[in-house]
């Protein structure tokens, strides 16, 4: 019987802690409402700033006149491009040519497809997907005539909104600070309550 009797004791204060505990914690949330509150409001603008989003922007827009016999420097004509850092980028590119015919040659990640092009009036091209630095290269070396040429590079980007600009980064980095502080606080919080409430019911 004296057994059977300390079970039901043990069985008692154990039920009975955990209620307490449940009760406590439940108390310590009513009492930091605000905070809660604040924690969810955060949470949700971090996954805000998660959801992916697509751009298009022109990168490089240029009329070059190239002549006879020559083979145009890149970077004084600028025709160099970096893509997006952190992102999933697409290249797509019109050139259109007037007077003599030329020739163009793309130097970067996944440009096989583009080496010494003879364009004649109009060419598009695509590289996807595209990765760092990109040199085009526009040939009239083999040419007796001069030739204008128009460039037209449109960089196509799926990012995390959290990358689109400096100003969503430096929110988020702060928003993701805030937020984890906040969790460290509960749990700390919560740990120094269970702790009260062992010592309580030994």
């Amino acid at each position: 019987k004296n057994n059977i009797r300390a079970f039901k004791y043990v069985l008692y204060i154990a039920f009975y802690g955990k209620i307490k505990m449940k009760t406590s914690i439940k108390k310590f949330f009513r009492n930091n409402l605000k905070i809660v509150l604040f924690l969810l409001i955060t949470l949700s603008f971090i996954l805000m700033l998660l959801i992916p989003v697509i751009n298009t922007e022109i990168v490089i827009d240029k009329s070059l006149t190239i002549s006879p016999g020559v083979q145009e420097n890149p970077y004084s004509s600028g025709t160099v491009h970096h893509t997006r850092v952190l992102c999933k980028s697409t290249l797509i590119g019109n050139v259109t040519v007037k007077g003599e015919n030329i020739y163009l040659t793309a130097n970067g990640y996944n440009t096989q497809h583009l080496k010494h092009i003879y364009i004649e009036d109009q060419y598009r091209f695509e590289i996807n997907p595209a990765d760092d630095l990109y040199i085009f290269v526009f040939d009239n070396t083999e040419g007796q005539n001069e030739s204008l040429i128009e460039f037209h590079l449109l960089e196509k980007w799926i990012s995390l909104m959290l990358f689109v600009s400096p100003a969503f980064f430096i929110t988020g980095l702060i928003g993701g600070a805030i937020f984890f502080s906040c969790l460290i606080y509960f749990y700390i919080s919560i740990l120094i309550k269970k702790n009260k409430l062992k010592q309580k019911s030994s």
